[in-house]
């Protein structure tokens, strides 16, 4: 059986999922807060997701954690994360999954709390611990 393609992270998850307003402020709070471009954005999804984002982007990630609680005084929070995906209806059966990747990555540190965050968003990416359109 094919697996699952799993390629977008922490970045747009949400967005895709629920798709609710609430979120689509977030989004737009932190790229005026980050001074990131919605083509930024999209360029750095369309390119793979490759690790040399920008630091107004690893910002962006870490303003989208700190507002969605999964991110406080730069510590990721891994409970936080999952509680929140554990409530998303199209996760429920893959939580086992979701769980071990973000075991796996809830102890990552950058040199920052921008890279903190950006390190933890593309581990969750490698090791499947969100799932994203396909």
């Amino acid at each position: 059986m094919k697996a699952t393609l799993f390629s977008v992270a922490l970045l747009v998850l949400l967005a895709h999922v629920q798709c609710d307003s609430k979120f689509h402020q977030l989004m737009k709070q932190c790229m005026e807060e980050t001074k990131t471009a919605e083509s930024d954005l999209k360029d750095f999804m369309s390119g793979g997701m490759q690790s040399n984002a920008s630091e107004n982007l690893k910002c962006y990630a870490k303003c989208l954690m700190e507002k969605q609680g999964h991110m406080v005084d730069g510590q990721f929070k891994a409970d936080a994360m999952l509680a929140t995906l554990n409530n998303v209806p199209q996760m429920k059966d893959k939580m086992a999954e979701i769980t071990s990747g973000v075991n796996a990555c809830k102890d990552m540190k950058g040199s920052n709390d921008c890279d903190t965050a950006f390190k933890v968003t593309m581990c969750l990416k490698e090791h499947k611990g969100l799932m994203g359109p396909h």
